[in-house]
């Protein structure tokens, strides 16, 4: 068998295994390839990792004052007049 494909690793990692014939023959794989193991390994850490994170734990939005600093670079990289103000958090990217 091929080794499993890095999307079906973390299915697996979140847990969502299903009785089929694709996540035992995954898993199988898994026991006799240490590359595979070591993949599904560092993706269970990371996902208990992210499973234990609380709010304090997440990133704050930079200062004022850096956000304009970092618009102000970036902007100046591009040419285009910096935006005005911070974007706001809700905000989806590019709006």
């Amino acid at each position: 068998m091929a080794h499993v494909e890095s999307a079906h690793l973390l299915e697996l990692a979140l847990g969502n295994a299903a009785p089929g014939d694709d996540d035992a023959e995954a898993l199988r794989h898994v026991e006799h390839c240490d590359l595979c193991r070591d993949e599904l390994g560092m993706l269970i850490r990371l996902v208990t990792a992210a499973r234990a994170a609380k709010a304090v734990d997440l990133p704050i939005p930079p200062p004022e004052h850096i956000w304009l600093r970092i618009t102000r670079e970036v902007s100046r990289g591009r040419g285009t007049p910096p935006p005005q103000g911070r974007p706001r958090p809700d905000a989806a990217p590019g709006s």
